[in-house]
């Protein structure tokens, strides 16, 4: 059982990374002077939160 869930841990941290350099990638073509008001605070509020998460799960095990 605790193998099992171990090995769901290490797919959820494999997707938050990747959905993170593909957000970073995202912001890099699409950056402009004012990003602020391009992206809107809900995108770089989501970004901080995938960032927490997986240092949270990395710093839990």
């Amino acid at each position: 059982m605790y193998r099992n869930r171990d090995r769901q841990v290490n797919i959820v941290i494999m997707v938050l990374l990747c959905i993170l350099i593909f957000h970073i990638i995202r912001i890099i073509l699409h950056v402009r002077v004012y990003f602020v008001y391009s992206m809107g605070m809900g995108y770089l509020l989501f970004l901080g939160m995938i960032i927490f998460l997986i240092l949270f799960l990395l710093l839990k095990r």
